[in-house]
């Protein structure tokens, strides 16, 4: 049997990555965003505040201890251009930010993330991806569990209906008060919904960093 087929069960836990926020974090199996896994975030249209979700992670991956070596945040395709000064003012350390821009199309895009992956130089990888199939998506889960290396794919709202080994799947609303997290899917938890109020986000942006989990 091939032992580096990913069959959806039996994957060697990782240390969990906090998300910042505390109602997310008692929602989410091991306390945050699941590391060595690929996380799918889904949105009705770019820029309604994702990136804000993943700013605490951010500032925690980008400030590892001084003794690790310093690995890179990528960020690959990203639909508007990341805005440093914001970026610092969350703690990020932008220095460690790697951009990269494919040049042609999707099946370009699909193709980066994974050598990126697979390079073992990034800590995490935020991609913006339009279409991926099963087998790609495998691909990627394979490359990220090799590597623990926290992968994030925003992907547009129909993608939900498309099969994936991804450990988890989250789908972003805004409602009055509060950004609503609907928990499609959560390897070793249950589906549901998180509501992050508006003083929720502030506060979190402004915890502490910690050290990442590697």
């Amino acid at each position: 049997m091939n032992k580096r087929v990913w069959r959806g069960r039996g994957a060697t836990a990782r240390a969990a990555i906090s998300t910042g926020f505390l109602e997310l974090d008692n929602y989410l199996p091991g306390g945050g965003w699941p590391n060595g896994a690929i996380t799918e975030i889904f949105v009705e249209g770019y820029g309604i505040g994702e990136l804000t979700l993943l700013m605490p992670a951010l500032a925690s991956l980008t400030h590892a201890a001084p003794a690790k070596p310093k690995k890179w945040v990528a960020f690959i395709a990203p639909p508007f251009i990341p805005y440093a000064p914001a970026l610092r003012q969350y703690g990020v350390d932008i220095d460690c930010l790697l951009m990269i821009h494919p040049a042609r199309g999707n099946k370009s895009c699909l193709w980066a993330i994974e050598q990126t992956v697979r390079s073992g130089s990034s800590a995490g990888v935020l991609a913006w991806v339009a279409v991926a199939d099963d087998v790609m998506l495998r691909r990627l889960q394979l490359a990220a569990e090799d590597q623990t290396c926290w992968t994030v794919l925003f992907r547009p709202h129909e993608a939900r209906r498309q099969r994936s080994p991804a450990a988890l799947r989250i789908m972003l609303s805004h409602h009055v008060t509060a950004t609503r997290i609907q928990v499609i899917k959560c390897r070793g938890g249950r589906p549901g919904v998180v509501d992050l109020k508006r003083q929720s986000l502030e506060l979190g942006v402004r915890r502490p960093i910690a050290e990442a989990p590697q």
